[in-house]
């Protein structure tokens, strides 16, 4: 395959799964077909097994892409943040980020892929792939939560309020994605924001 052709198969692979990752966020992975991941992106349906073997295929890699661009969302947020004031206000800037209101095509990947993921029929490709993107936006955010501590804080006391907080805010956001907005659903939000903004403010102290 001569060079500029090679070059534009992988633009266009890269088109198709920047494509599914923001319809499978969008619209849920079950509801999107291969014929409207292509149409999306401009390219016809019969190139799509050029690219891919199957449609699962094009799931592991849009769902590695999705979780991928979360993480490199909440870097920035985080990373604004400690620049413009401390390090310890990025867990705070992170949760609010988290539970601000946004399009669907944006909704975090542990929401937008957990009815997939939670099938019985799901492969373990899927599953697998699901689980690390999750436990790599964990860490990432047990690294805020230290950060926000301080070092002095024993790991088990880190793991605890980790596990609270992270539950807690990714629980809130699927109660206020399943609900819309509600007086329930904006008081459990304003509650996880109070008390990240809590331990950061004793951080500081």
């Amino acid at each position: 395959m001569p060079r500029a052709s090679k070059e534009q198969a992988e633009r266009n692979r890269e088109r198709v799964v920047e494509t599914a990752a923001r319809l499978f966020r969008e619209r849920g992975v079950e509801n999107v077909s291969i014929g409207e991941v292509m149409a999306e992106a401009g390219l016809t349906h019969g190139g799509f097994y050029k690219q891919f073997e199957s449609k699962e295929a094009l799931i592991n890699e849009a769902f590695a892409l999705a979780f991928s661009q979360s993480s490199r969302t909440w870097d920035e947020v985080t990373r604004r943040v400690a620049r413009a004031e401390a390090p310890a206000t990025g867990l705070n800037a992170l949760v609010k980020h988290y539970l601000k209101e946004r399009p669907l095509e944006q909704a975090c990947p542990m929401l937008a892929f957990s009815s997939t993921a939670s099938t019985s029929e799901v492969s373990a490709g899927l599953a697998s792939s699901y689980r690390r993107g999750t436990e790599a936006l964990y860490a990432q955010f047990k690294r805020e939560m230290q950060q926000t501590l301080g070092a002095s804080v024993e790991p088990d006391e880190l793991e605890t309020q980790t596990n609270v907080m992270f539950s807690a805010m990714v629980g809130a956001a699927m109660l206020g994605r399943a609900m819309g907005d509600t007086p329930l659903s904006r008081a459990l939000a304003g509650a996880i924001t109070a008390s990240a903004s809590a331990s950061a403010s004793d951080a500081g102290d």
